[in-house]
């Protein structure tokens, strides 16, 4: 007569095992080929960032959260998956440390979707997801994977279409007029539509690494550039060593100001110090949501602005690879 009771509480402990507490999100993975690895997770909107440590392959992570929200898992080569996570839930990522494209994400309609949606786009050209993520947006208006897929398609490129991204931006407005992030966004476009080239780059004033106040007077050379970056990022460092090379070749006609988007302020510090940049370098800790990148519309890494010295933008997001010739260019 104990078996069955024995069974029963057995069977009662391993299914409150297998469900997450409705005050926290959870996160478990399994990857083959990868024994022991570091993943970082972090919120957009707040700036946490933390650290997942993976062992023979496999991994949990848990915690609370205010609201749903959209996290993205950084992978040690650096690329980056969206999790769309709430409290009650508990979503599962299988993948293969040679294939992380094709990591799945499940547990949630969010992350069940934005998989069958990652999966799909690995078969089509930029032109055919770009399709695809605006069809999304249009069937799906109030999900996150919508906000996620408008920032990603339209604006984290190398030519952000902002025009485009803000119809698809009202359409979700109308769909949630609550919610903040859409508004945030909706505001941060119709201000980067006034920065488009030809407009006047927008003003600030803060305060850099160093504590000293940064301005729009301090940027009135022929050509200046403001650029976004990230010590994590190998292209936005090499973008901000060409920087530093042609601001010591054209002394008082180019100047640079950078935008660190590290979560750790003293990693900024230390990687700016050790590798000689001497031009204001802004980096306030608060990743994805510092002010002065949303001013300037700088939602990839890295990217860029060019304006001139009455403040005209010029250019906008030009790659590492073609900056000293562009720059050389409207120096002459």
């Amino acid at each position: 007569m104990k078996y069955p009771i024995l069974f029963v509480s057995l069977f009662t402990i391993l299914l409150s095992a297998c469900t997450s507490n409705e005050d926290t999100f959870r996160l478990e993975g399994e990857f083959r080929n990868m024994n022991q690895a570091e993943f970082y997770l972090f919120d957009a909107a707040s700036g946490k960032k933390d650290t997942i440590s993976v062992q023979r392959g496999r991994f949990v992570y848990e915690t609370s959260i205010p609201d749903t929200m959209t996290m993205m898992l950084i992978f040690p080569n650096y690329s980056m998956l969206p999790v769309f996570a709430s409290n009650g839930i508990t979503v599962t990522m299988k993948g293969d440390a040679s294939n992380l494209k094709e990591t799945k994400l499940t547990g949630s309609k969010e992350n069940d979707e934005m998989t069958a949606f990652r999966l799909k786009a690995n078969q089509l050209t930029p032109p055919e997801v770009r399709e695809q993520a605006m069809q999304y947006i249009y069937d799906e208006p109030a999900s996150p994977v919508s906000y996620y897929l408008l920032r990603r398609y339209f604006l984290q490129t190398i030519v952000p279409n902002y025009l485009e991204a803000l119809r698809l931006c009202n359409i979700m407005l109308e769909a949630t007029p609550d919610k903040e992030p859409i508004r945030i966004l909706h505001n941060d476009l119709l201000n980067l539509i006034k920065g488009m080239e030809g407009m006047n780059a927008p003003r600030f004033a803060v305060l850099d690494r160093k504590d000293k106040i940064v301005s729009t007077h301090d940027l009135r050379s022929e050509v200046n550039v403001v650029v976004l970056w990230a010590t994590w990022h190998y292209d936005s460092r090499e973008q901000l060593k060409t920087l530093r090379k042609l601001s010591k070749k054209y002394p008082g006609r180019l100047a640079v100001m950078g935008i660190g988007i590290d979560a750790d302020r003293y990693e900024c510090n230390d990687w700016v110090r050790r590798d000689s940049i001497e031009f204001p370098l802004i980096c306030d800790g608060k990743m994805w949501k510092t002010p002065l990148a949303h001013l300037y519309g700088l939602f990839d890494i890295p990217s860029n602005t060019v304006f001139n010295n009455k403040g005209t933008v010029l250019k906008r997001n030009i790659p590492t690879k073609e900056l000293t010739q562009e720059i050389e260019k409207l120096l002459k």
